[in-house]
């Protein structure tokens, strides 16, 4: 028995588990169970270690103009300040507003060229989605109910700064490539999008981080100004990092001001009555 609780033991178990859950959902009848089975698990462990604003999910991501993005296996959202639209409960069904979602997720086993491109895309597609604002210089951080107004270089700017756009990962167990060629495919991938849409950090439980450095060969959060590719094991454990760089992002990521609730729960946007007719708030008097 430990005469002192390791923050750092426990989630290097946790990782073990992960790897051996991604293993025993192999024993799925088919390639959608075996899927479903691994995203079940990841989803269940965030949920576990993550601050309890962050609610955990599946689904799809919408904004309130008009875009849906492909269902994403893991989705990272606001628990107690956002609209849930979910068709008869149905998690696969559910799509959530954009201004809430902290991150999305995409699980694969062992990881390829389609993969890649597979993940890439969905990503891409769900950082492109548009958050409402009426003043990019209003915003608020994440299970905040408070709107803060800065000055117009504090601004919210998601194609500038990547602590004001949706965090982006993918999860494999392990690469089915050579390192050099998964750097390579991923960089292709990425290069189909505007470099601010790439995914943040990829993960490999086997094989390790897939990150963006600059010249320095300082870490980056995206693929803007990256000048390499660094595809190595951190001291930490790669579950560790992910977890610690998902708990940064939801505490002090940013969002847009207060959830509009009205643009996407009102079909007219707004709380104007179109027709109607008004009637004293007073009693009429007896004998009137």
């Amino acid at each position: 028995m430990d005469k002192a609780f390791s923050p750092q033991k426990f989630l290097g178990e946790l990782a073990n588990e992960l790897i051996f859950n991604f293993a025993r959902a192999s024993g799925g009848t088919t390639p959608g169970l075996v899927g479903s089975a691994r995203e079940h698990e990841v989803r269940n462990k965030l949920q576990s270690v993550l601050p309890t604003k962050v609610a955990v999910s599946t689904g799809c991501v919408i904004d309130s103009f008009g875009n849906t993005s492909k269902q994403c296996d893991v989705i990272l959202f606001e628990k107690d300040h956002c609209p849930v639209f979910s068709i008869n409960g149905d998690p696969a069904a559910t799509y959530i507003p954009c201004e809430s979602v902290i991150a999305v997720g995409e699980i694969k086993s062992s990881v390829g060229t389609s993969d890649i491109n597979d993940a890439v895309d969905k990503i891409a597609r769900v950082k492109s989605l548009r958050r409402y604002h009426n003043n990019p210089t209003c915003f608020r951080q994440y299970g905040s109910v408070m709107s803060i107004q800065g000055s117009p270089s504090e601004s919210f700017d998601p194609e500038h700064k990547p602590l004001d756009q949706i965090y982006g990962f993918i999860l494999c167990h392990s690469f089915s490539l050579a390192a050099a060629t998964i750097a390579d495919r991923y960089a292709t991938a990425c290069s189909h999008h505007h470099e601010h849409l790439s995914p943040n950090l990829m993960v490999s439980l086997k094989d390790g981080l897939v990150l963006f450095t600059n010249e320095m060969r300082q870490v980056l959060e995206n693929h803007v100004n990256a000048a390499h590719i660094f595809i190595g094991k951190t001291p930490d454990g790669e579950v560790p990092y992910l977890i610690n760089k998902l708990a940064t992002v939801a505490n002090v990521g940013r969002t847009t001001e207060i959830l509009p609730y009205a643009r996407y729960l009102l079909k007219s946007g707004n709380t104007v009555f179109s027709a109607g007719t008004f009637f004293p708030a007073a009693p009429a008097k007896l004998g009137a």
